[in-house]
């Protein structure tokens, strides 16, 4: 790689330094937020995603709805600083190094009933406007309460589909 550098009226040819790797000690971490919507237990693809930033020692912060457990790195880095100092083993020591670089937030919609026929004519609506509200509420409110959030948000990883409301209010929280 070469940069053309041009003092005066002079053009020569400097050789260019390859570029630092983005993930070296030195970097600055980055505020990642991995959001799912769905249950966070079932997206193990999503919650491997959010492992591997926080291997390479970014904030991450992962949302999806209340349910299943995570895997258990993610749960023991989510867990509280003494629990997973207890443990020996390799695994342990590694999540360890985490804490306080990960963060889960769940949300729990409201789930309207589909008993009759209004029921179900308003079932998707109603849903739509829970989902809304539960997802404003967790980027623009709980978000801004978890401890690493001094860091902006420089990443936004959506697992889709659904694409609606998930990719439309993550573009707006990421414009704000």
């Amino acid at each position: 790689f070469f940069i053309i550098n041009k003092p005066s009226s002079l053009i020569t040819m400097v050789p260019k330094e390859p570029p630092e790797s983005k993930f070296t000690q030195h970097a600055q971490p980055k505020h990642a937020v991995v959001m799912v919507l769905g249950d966070l237990g079932r997206s193990p693809r999503m919650q491997y995603h959010a492992l591997s930033l926080l291997e390479h020692g970014h904030y991450v912060t992962l949302i999806g709805y209340a349910g299943e457990d995570l895997i258990s790195p993610l749960q023991k880095a989510s867990a509280p600083l003494d629990l997973a100092s207890n443990n020996d083993d390799q695994s342990s020591k590694a999540s360890s190094s985490y804490q306080g670089n990960f963060h889960v937030l769940r949300m729990k919609p409201y789930q309207p009933p589909r008993t009759n026929i209004l029921h179900r004519l308003f079932y998707y609506p109603l849903r739509l406007a829970s989902l809304l509200f539960c997802v404003i509420h967790t980027l623009w409110v709980q978000l801004h309460q978890v401890p690493h959030t001094k860091t902006p948000v420089d990443v936004m990883l959506v697992q889709n589909p659904p694409s609606v409301p998930t990719l439309m209010l993550g573009y707006l929280f990421c414009l704000w």
